[in-house]
């Protein structure tokens, strides 16, 4: 297990370097294009075509980080009703059956990609091989995946609920929020 979290905590560093300059660089170069076409009246033509191109990097590999760190969106209704084992039991059926459709998205996507790749198909302004960058999509998916079977085995031995991995699912009533709240 100790090799498990060692590979997940160098994909959690790669996820992150990734995400935060793929932010930075789509900001920078936006905001030249804006710059250029107000004063210099001239686009930068490729700057839509690589915002394009790092947005879908972002989304699909942010998918994997949001779900190691417990960030992603949830219909809670029913697991705040539930308490113990009907919980628990939720838990482990979210989880698994996520993990299920990611691996199966996964699968479906990376075919597209290499249709895509067989049909030599490029971006129309830089020609960039789009398979390169739809590639990311099928990696994005696999990555969430792996996490959430992750949380379901997480959720399997552990006597408490987890929304991830790492993250306990700490549900606190109002009166709970409140003290806390008066307590920062």
């Amino acid at each position: 297990m100790r090799n498990l979290e060692k590979i997940d905590s160098v994909l959690t560093w790669i996820e992150e370097k990734i995400l935060v300059y793929g932010i930075l660089f789509m900001a920078v170069i936006l905001i030249a294009n804006v710059i250029s076409r107000n004063f210099f009246y001239s686009s930068i033509n490729a700057s839509e075509e690589i915002s394009q191109f790092l947005v879908v990097m972002v989304t699909f590999l942010g998918t994997s980080y949001a779900a190691r760190k417990g960030l992603h969106i949830r219909m809670s209704i029913l697991n705040d009703a539930l308490r113990g084992k009907p919980q628990k039991l939720l838990a482990l059926f979210v989880s698994l059956v996520t993990a299920c459709i990611m691996f199966y998205l996964a699968w479906l996507s990376f075919r597209y990609v290499r249709r895509v790749g067989t049909l030599h198909r490029v971006s129309p302004i830089l020609q960039f091989p789009l398979h390169y960058v739809w590639s990311v999509v099928p990696v994005g998916f696999a990555l969430t995946g792996v996490q959430y079977f992750l949380t379901f085995f997480r959720n399997l031995k552990s006597g408490d609920v987890w929304v991830s991995y790492y993250v306990k699912d700490e549900l606190l009533d109002p009166g709970e929020m409140a003290a806390k709240k008066e307590g920062n």
